[in-house]
């Protein structure tokens, strides 16, 4: 199960699952989604889990430093967004210019393009980033 194994990774480096960890956890791994600090502390408001928004903060970064959680920054939106790495494969999104509704896009079409920046450069790429916007069929 995702918690468990998500739990063995905080002992690990001396953290424990604590409930709002939990929450944040169960909040991205059902949503589809990457979401900002503020939009997962008022899903979690409204979900009635006693949470403030430093806290929140402070838990996706220990999620993120921990390899948990990846960290998204859109170019035009100027917040980061957040969402749950385990089980998901290396992928991009696209993000509607009028509405910000935020599409994975399950795919990654640079993996020869990295191939040649490394035999190029001598680098060993180890991340990249690809965004796209546009507009989604509603507001087109």
């Amino acid at each position: 199960m995702l918690e468990s194994a998500i739990s063995q990774g905080l002992r690990a480096t001396g953290r424990r699952m604590t409930r709002t960890r939990k929450a944040v956890l169960a909040l991205l791994e059902r949503t589809h989604q990457p979401l900002s600090a503020t939009d997962i502390y008022s899903q979690l408001q409204e979900e009635h889990i006693a949470i403030d928004l430093v806290t929140v903060y402070r838990t996706v970064n220990v999620l993120k430093e921990l390899g948990l959680v990846a960290q998204l920054d859109l170019h035009h939106e100027g917040q980061s967004r957040y969402e749950l790495k385990e089980g998901r494969t290396h992928h991009h999104h696209i993000r509607c210019q009028i509405c910000g509704k935020i599409v994975d896009l399950l795919l990654c079409p640079l993996k020869k393009l990295t191939k040649l920046i490394e035999e190029r450069t001598k680098f060993v790429v180890d991340d990249h980033t690809l965004e796209f916007s546009g507009f989604c069929p509603k507001c087109q």
